[in-house]
């Protein structure tokens, strides 16, 4: 949990929507690999990642467990492109089950879980 959400539970606000306004601190996170069996794993308490991809390590896997509606962002700062996977059985942007996103050099995506196996991507720039 972030320290904004820690902040605004403690002045009152309820738990669910003081997690979903609060974002966490940015984590970096390596790719692994370049499929989703074996993809270094986004933690569902982390929706602020900066993916490195070094020596062909590209593949990150959104959580299984996030919530509902609740945004993730990328952002690829690598100078390979970052591939990120749904959790298993999962779509993103209505592609096929279990195909990834490639996020290039210097750009973010925003990644939006809208039910149990489907997910929504927004490039920014």
């Amino acid at each position: 949990m972030s320290s904004l959400a820690t902040d605004l539970m403690g002045v009152g606000m309820s738990s669910e929507l003081a997690i979903r306004l609060g974002t966490s601190a940015l984590s970096t996170i390596a790719g692994v690999g370049t499929a989703q069996t074996g993809g270094a794993a986004i933690p569902k308490d982390v929706n602020n990642v900066l993916a490195t991809t070094a020596g062909g390590q590209t593949a990150l896997v959104l959580p299984s467990t996030a919530e509902i509606g609740m945004p993730y962002l990328v952002t690829n700062s690598s100078a390979t492109a970052a591939l990120v996977f749904p959790p298993s059985g999962g779509s993103i942007n209505a592609a096929g089950a279990d195909a990834s996103v490639s996020i290039a050099e210097n750009l973010a995506r925003t990644f939006i879980r809208l039910s149990s196996t489907r997910w929504i991507s927004f490039l920014a720039a």
